[in-house]
């Protein structure tokens, strides 16, 4: 059954955290889905088989050193800007980095950076470069990024049925990043052709309802592979939403 949680949701679950190895300053974290990362502290092993999905605040004026994860990853820059490696980030960004990828380092400018961050499965967290390169296994690694994503605003929405549009195009594996502009009230199957690993669903902007529960803007859904397409219907002002897919993880 597909995993639906709201922004306010999340925003019950806002934690500080430190992680000095990578960001020299404390930040936020809000948990959606699964089990935070951890280092030597509490796990909670019966959410170990779920999705991971939270929220990070980076604070202003910070860095986050380069790193990788030992799993597929999607990020979607919310708010704020910096630099996203040599990219400069202003408005919203997704990235896709396949495990054992490094990226980064992420630098957070004046109003700092949020950034969704959105796994298939748990993760401990990020492996500093270059302390940790012997840990990088040898397999292929993959970028992939949509700058600028632009999302239009109520006004826009009241005038459309459904504009689709292919932020990063679907690849044989099953990645891919697509855009759902829905005008106000109607109804809309998000999905790929193909199913690829399981997705999210992220509510942009706007508002939909999913199974009878209202979820408001920066609410997230997360649909298993094996899962019938996601079915929405925009709320009053219409919705835009981002389906995230992804490949299977690396063998």
């Amino acid at each position: 059954m597909p995993i639906a949680v709201t922004a306010r949701e999340a925003l019950a679950n806002r934690t500080e955290n430190t992680f000095r190895q990578a960001l020299a300053k404390p930040f936020f974290r809000r948990l959606y889905m699964g089990s935070a990362p951890t280092r030597g502290g509490q796990v909670d092993e019966s959410k170990l088989d779920q999705p991971q999905a939270y929220l990070v605040e980076q604070p202003e004026n910070s860095t986050v050193s380069a790193h990788f994860h030992d799993t597929n990853q999607f990020q979607i820059f919310v708010h704020g800007g910096g630099h996203f490696g040599k990219k400069p980030v202003d408005g919203m960004v997704v990235h896709y980095a396949g495990a054992h990828t490094p990226y980064g380092p992420i630098e957070a400018g004046a109003e700092g950076a949020h950034y969704m961050t959105l796994r298939n499965k748990w993760d401990s967290g990020a492996k500093i470069m270059p302390e940790n390169r012997d840990k990088l296994r040898r397999i292929k690694r993959t970028h992939r990024i949509a700058e600028s994503v632009t999302i239009p605003d109520a006004a826009a929405r009241h005038l459309m049925e459904t504009k689709v549009i292919e932020l990063v195009p679907l690849e044989a594996d099953g990645l891919g990043v697509r855009q759902f502009d829905i005008g106000p009230g109607r109804d809309c199957a998000i999905a790929f052709e193909t199913s690829g690993a399981g997705a999210y669903a992220f509510v942009a902007d706007g508002s939909v309802r999913h199974d009878g529960a209202a979820l408001e803007a920066h609410s997230l859904l997360y649909r298993a592979a094996d899962e019938a397409p996601l079915r929405l219907t925009a709320g009053d002002y219409g919705a835009s939403v981002i389906l995230l897919q992804f490949p299977p993880e690396p063998a």
